[in-house]
């Protein structure tokens, strides 16, 4: 995914849906690509029955 794009760009996405498991829910995440092979990320998500958030580190290599 992040394989393709640019160094130092960010990226955010938002999402609504709804799970059979926990009901209509939101999320949103953002990051940004530090270099050729790292990125930074944080994300928030809730339903009707938790709310969470996280922050992360994507390593990307290939073969």
């Amino acid at each position: 995914m992040l394989s393709n794009v640019p160094v130092r760009t960010g990226y955010l996405e938002a999402q609504a849906g709804a799970s059979s498991l926990t009901g209509a829910y939101a999320r949103l995440e953002g990051g940004a690509r530090l270099r050729d092979n790292l990125g930074l990320f944080a994300f928030a998500e809730a339903n009707a029955r938790e709310r969470m958030a996280g922050a992360g580190v994507r390593w990307m290599f290939g073969w």
